[in-house]
């Protein structure tokens, strides 16, 4: 049996794992966390968890990991790897969540014949609804392939990318999307608070619009773009609002591609600066 762990049990570190444990793979999964009150709730919720890999390699029988989840914030890295000289690289594979540290980052800062894969979950992971895309170095062996696109489905839907370029697209479309979509639901309803609604009206109004609109674009299969002209009658109301919606000088396209961009350009930056 495999042996996984997942070094980082913050916000996201927590959501994979417990969608590890939800799924109830055939892993051995270990939790490496140096904080004492995030190592702790690790425990509660079902997982061995360490201060470092040489406490999960001296008080067990695991002699060496065969995957290294690395769920730490960019600027945590660097100190975080430093733990992994006692591995055998050609043994392990590492997969970090990081944004903007690139392959060449890994092999400078672990071994040049590190075996990686780049991969950029989102918060709904937490419900197993996450979305992950995902990148690889070329010398990951078939199974190490396999076991990684299961660990990544655990916990949502996966989409290998054959580019590394891509994971900062990745990283400002369904990286940080949840919160764009967190935003909208607080100006929808924020708008129907000034127009009259109490807040509850108003929150439960905009979040049900929004799950029931994402479940029909689930189970239907119909095109989102055949969706929006369903529902747009001429002359209507909807066709008002799209009118401001759809404005090719001030609309919602061009106000995205801006969000977009600028998240993706500050995931290079980060990579140019670690």
């Amino acid at each position: 049996m495999k042996n996984i762990a997942l070094f980082g049990y913050g916000k996201m570190g927590s959501s994979i794992a417990n969608g590890w444990r939800l799924k109830k793979l055939n892993f051995n999964f270990y939790i490496i966390e140096k904080e004492t009150l995030l190592r702790e709730k690790a425990k509660k919720d079902g997982f061995k968890a360490y201060n470092d890999i040489e406490q999960i390699l001296k008080n067990s029988d695991v002699e060496n990991i065969d995957i290294i989840f690395l769920a730490v914030k960019p600027q945590q890295m660097t100190e975080a790897v430093k733990q992994f000289h006692i591995l055998d690289f050609q043994k392990t594979l590492f997969v970090s969540i990081a944004a903007g540290l690139s392959f060449s980052w890994f092999k400078n800062k672990i071994d040049q014949n590190v075996k990686i894969v780049r991969a950029m979950p989102n918060l709904p992971a937490s419900v197993g609804k996450g979305v992950t895309g995902y990148c690889k170095s070329d010398n990951l062996s078939s199974n190490e392939e396999e076991n990684t696109r299961v660990l990544l489905n655990s916990f949502g839907k996966a989409v290998y990318l054959d580019n590394e370029d891509l994971i900062d697209v990745v990283t400002a479309i369904s990286g940080s999307g949840p919160a764009y979509i967190f935003y909208l639901v607080e100006v929808l309803s924020e708008i129907g608070k000034h127009e009259g609604l109490s807040e509850e009206s108003a929150k439960t109004l905009a979040l049900e619009t929004l799950i029931g609109s994402a479940r029909l674009l689930e189970f239907s299969k119909i095109d989102p773009k055949i969706l929006r002209q369903n529902v747009t009658s001429p002359g209507g109301t909807t066709e008002a609002g799209l009118e401001i919606l759809t404005s090719k000088k001030t609309g919602l396209f061009n106000l995205l591609n801006s969000t977009i961009n600028r998240a993706k350009q500050r995931a290079i930056y980060l990579n140019s600066n670690n």
